[in-house]
């Protein structure tokens, strides 16, 4: 894939991030993943350049991920950049070691500066994209940059009043902190927050006063081509075993996967479960939902709701090859997207962009960004909160016309493509570098 002819000036842009470089923890990694491998794919840059600042980690510690370096690395060579770890002053062995810290944000935001006023060139036209939480911050280190024409581009991926995570006094001080550096890039004409969909952006201009222009959005997406050794083919229920499912062939599957935290609405779905699985002999409830998101005792509450349950099966394994199987399972009746407080979820563009072919009907929560991956009639919308309504749907889903339900997965495959990666890394590119 070759590049723009981006004229005049050579563009230099900087890519900003904790997470996706040198570790892999969450979404917001998989979103640096996309976004650099994207670009790592142009086969000529033509006037533009690729710098990656990243949040150092100990490189010999269990959580370096040499995957994500080197494909960093290989786009920084291609492209004349320069790969800069910023300051971390924890082990930087956990996640938890950088997110949850105001002091290591500001310290590495305050990292962040000595960086651009060493890599950054007034003979060229320079823009920085500064991923999720952490790098807000920075909105109050900017005025320290030496070369005032940069444009920055802020692009949190979740909020205080959004995401119902930590305790009160740190999320308080957390939504005041957001607010303030919000305030502070809404005076400033060479700075622009950006949404990754249209839900969340909705969010935020309700929750923080922001506003949105049409090119104000770097979407979520994926690098379809990772999925191809998956998406041509299909599995039985036997295939499971070598993940310790154990079905019978006839054996049908609801299933959701995630990281098991609040924002996702595993909880909900549990509920929902509990009230109709008497009512489908036949059915399992399967929950891929590793508990590596610092919530263990949301994860605890979901177990001790299933126990009382029957034929319910909780995975804590990360193993994306479960999730993938399962997806192109023929048993698979319904895939469930109960987030709440997700302002994209990958997850809802893997269920769509598996469901090619398949027998699936996926379920889209409708109070959170998961919903911007499909219309209303190429999923069953949801709202998880109400149990009631969930558990009536689920049932209602399952016993639906063969014909009804081709034309929801059918309608959904003709949309699949808006959200292949690497288009829309190109045309925010050539929408906001000028």
């Amino acid at each position: 894939m070759s590049f723009f002819n981006l004229k005049k000036k050579r563009k230099h842009l900087v890519f900003v991030t904790y997470d996706g470089v040198a570790t892999h923890y969450s979404g917001v990694g998989t979103i640096s993943k996309n976004i650099i491998n994207s670009l790592r794919d142009f086969k000529s840059f033509d006037n533009l350049k690729v710098s990656i600042a990243y949040v150092n980690v100990d490189k010999n510690s269990k959580v370096f991920n040499s995957e994500c370096f080197n494909a960093s690395k290989e786009l920084i060579e291609k492209s004349g950049g320069v790969l800069a770890p910023l300051y971390n002053g924890t082990k930087g062995e956990s996640e938890w070691d950088m997110w949850r810290s105001f002091d290591e944000w500001n310290l590495g935001c305050s990292s962040l500066v000595k960086v651009l006023n060493t890599i950054l060139k007034k003979e060229e036209d320079s823009f920085v994209i500064l991923s999720d939480t952490p790098f807000l911050f920075f909105a109050k280190h900017q005025h320290l940059i030496s070369d005032k024409k940069v444009k920055y581009f802020y692009f949190p991926l979740s909020t205080g009043k959004n995401h119902n995570f930590g305790d009160e006094g740190w999320r308080k001080n957390r939504i005041r902190a957001e607010q303030e550096c919000f305030n502070l890039i809404k005076k400033d004409k060479n700075a622009k927050v950006i949404s990754l969909g249209k839900k969340f952006a909705e969010r935020m201009e309700e929750d923080y006063g922001l506003s949105f222009g049409k090119n104000d959005f770097l979407q979520n997406g994926l690098c379809f081509d990772k999925y191809n050794n998956f998406l041509n083919k299909k599995f039985k229920n036997e295939d499971l075993l070598k993940f310790g499912i154990s079905l019978k062939e006839d054996d049908k599957i609801i299933f959701s996967w995630g990281r098991c935290s609040i924002a996702k609405g595993f909880k909900e779905l549990a509920l929902s479960w509990s009230k109709i699985y008497k009512e489908l002999p036949k059915h399992y409830l399967i929950l891929q939902i590793p508990n590596n998101s610092g919530e263990p005792n949301y994860f605890a509450e979901i177990n001790e709701i299933l126990k009382k349950t029957e034929r319910c099966i909780i995975l804590d394994d990360f193993n994306p090859n479960i999730w993938k199987t399962v997806l192109r399972n023929e048993n698979t009746e319904i895939v469930c997207i109960p987030s709440l407080m997700d302002p994209f979820p990958h997850t809802s563009i893997e269920a769509k962009i598996f469901s090619r072919d398949m027998n699936y009907i996926t379920f889209i929560s409708d109070v959170d960004g998961a919903v911007d991956a499909f219309s209303e009639d190429e999923a069953v919308y949801v709202d998880p909160r109400n149990i009631e309504e969930f558990s009536e749907k689920l049932l209602n889903s399952i016993f639906m016309d063969k014909q009804q339900r081709r034309s929801i997965i059918d309608k959904n495959n003709k949309t699949v493509e808006n959200f292949n990666f690497h288009n829309i890394i190109k045309k925010f590119i050539k929408n906001n570098l000028k």
